[in-house]
């Protein structure tokens, strides 16, 4: 068995000072780095769980007088106030959606309570999402599984990797100013452009790939395509590999490749309709609702007919 002791682990570390003195302020920096973001992911759930629950207690406080049997029915000018107020201190809520904003508003704008029994559904159906999810993040926090386990465990890792790739993307280009970098076609102005295309590649592979890894948003529609998005956009990097020519034309593809992620960003606006349970009256440009009324009559007129016309024909027999 080979023994060191303590005095020729000092007189090693005194022969290589400088390496001794990077290895231990790498070392710092990593647990720093990690320890970091370790408590900031953890404090991210947290802080969305509270959200989480605060919007539940706003929704479940709006929700009570709608669940109560004359609720759609008369109500009194004290229950009425009460409710408005109810439903206003849910715009309060984090994560309040437009939907629900909207019914909100329209609602007290106009007191009209045909409005209360969709609103007491959209209450219910984001309460019932807002359940599962903060389920689910009492879950990562108090028992995670296996897998949530390991990648808890190894997400805080990134951010040394990121520092460590954009510390060597400075420094090659530091080496190319100092003019030692002497590539197989010198300082030939081709040259300098597949330098700096591939430099500029890298660094936007970096900027897309951190975010897609390291997460921190709220998850919402389209976030996981999004997220492999901005990985396959990253990978791209790895074609410079293949020949130094095509970095140019890498590098384009990857601007043109995320302008299209807009794509998968873009908010589809509401159709404009009223909501459901409420019906508008004053619309003589409409020419639906116009229609409405002489389509009834028609369809009565018609059957007044046919049961005319059997009669008749009853009599005759």
């Amino acid at each position: 068995m080979i023994s060191v002791s303590l005095s020729e682990w000092i007189n090693w570390l005194q022969q290589h000072a400088a390496l001794s003195l990077t290895a231990v302020l790498v070392l710092v920096t990593f647990l720093a780095l990690y320890g970091v973001t370790s408590w900031r992911t953890r404090a991210g759930l947290r802080s969305r769980l509270e959200h989480l629950e605060k919007s539940l207690k706003l929704y479940s406080a709006a929700s009570a007088p709608l669940l109560s049997d004359n609720a759609f029915g008369t109500m009194t000018t004290e229950q009425e106030s009460d409710l408005i107020d109810r439903l206003l201190a849910c715009r309060a809520a984090p994560y309040a959606t437009s939907d629900l904003l909207g019914q909100i508003g329209a609602y007290t704008d106009d007191h009209d309570h045909a409005r209360l029994p969709l609103l007491l559904r959209t209450l219910e159906r984001e309460s019932e999402r807002f359940l599962e999810e903060r389920d689910k993040l009492l879950n990562w926090l108090e028992q995670p599984g296996w897998g949530i386990r390991f990648w808890f465990g190894i997400q805080p890792v990134f951010p040394f990797l990121f520092a460590a790739a954009l510390f060597m993307l400075v420094y090659q280009l530091l080496w190319r100013w100092s003019g030692a970098d002497i590539s197989f076609l010198g300082f030939h102005t081709l040259d300098t452009v597949y330098f700096y295309s591939r430099f500029g590649s890298a660094l936007f592979s970096l900027l897309l790939l951190y975010p897609a890894l390291m997460g921190g948003f709220r998850p919402g529609e389209g976030s996981i395509l999004l997220r492999l998005w901005g990985i396959f956009i990253a990978a791209m990097y790895l074609l410079h590999f293949i020949n130094p020519v095509i970095a140019p034309y890498v590098a384009a593809a990857q601007v043109l490749l995320f302008l299209g992620g807009f794509l998968f960003t873009r908010n589809k606006p509401r159709k404009a309709r009223p909501f459901v349970g409420h019906y508008q009256t004053n619309l003589p440009s409409d020419p639906t609702i116009n229609a409405l009324p002489t389509t009834q009559d028609n369809t009565v007129s018609s059957l007044v007919e046919n049961a005319d016309n059997f009669i008749n024909n009853d009599k005759d027999r």
